[in-house]
């Protein structure tokens, strides 16, 4: 089962991956196929699989042979990895769905902020969304500790975006 885990975290870091790319450049994150960036070639299901097509092709474009960033296998091994250790600390527990939809948008707001210095206002909204859901409907805190925490982190980065 645990690696069963960790490949699911792999495959969920490659749709993350799209995410990261698409979501600032304002292109749909469902309608066009995977593609290479440089030369537009439409990827074949043998160069989406995680990590391993990245070592098979030695971190090149299978048709141009541009170099594929480090970032697509890191997110993926990171995101497997995560995964794997979110399912040893809560086994098949419902809130295990709830972490690991959160980590993924953290995921996908933090490297999209390493690269373009931007969080999509888009992916605030989810995160804020998803939050709320969970806090309304399975509460692991009070409404008043959930309220403080976000007036928190929220008043952090609105003084970070002053600065």
């Amino acid at each position: 089962m645990p690696f069963f885990i960790f490949f699911l975290g792999c495959i969920i870091g490659s749709f993350l991956n799209v995410c990261i790319y698409r979501l600032p450049r304002r292109e749909s994150i469902a309608r066009e196929p995977s593609h290479c960036p440089r030369c537009g070639t439409r990827l074949q299901p043998r160069d989406l699989v995680p990590v391993f097509s990245y070592l098979f092709l030695r971190g090149k474009c299978r048709f141009c042979r541009e170099k594929i960033k480090l970032r697509y296998p890191l997110v993926e091994l990171l995101t497997g990895g995560v995964f794997l250790l979110a399912f040893f600390q809560l086994g098949f527990h419902p809130h295990l769905a709830k972490y690991l939809f959160l980590f993924a948008s953290l995921v996908v707001a933090s490297f999209i902020d390493l690269e373009h210095q931007i969080i999509p206002n888009k992916q605030v909204a989810v995160i804020f969304l998803w939050g709320l859901f969970w806090q309304l409907f399975c509460p692991q805190f009070s409404h008043l500790h959930s309220l403080a925490g976000a007036a928190v982190g929220g008043g952090a980065l609105f003084l970070v975006a002053l600065l």
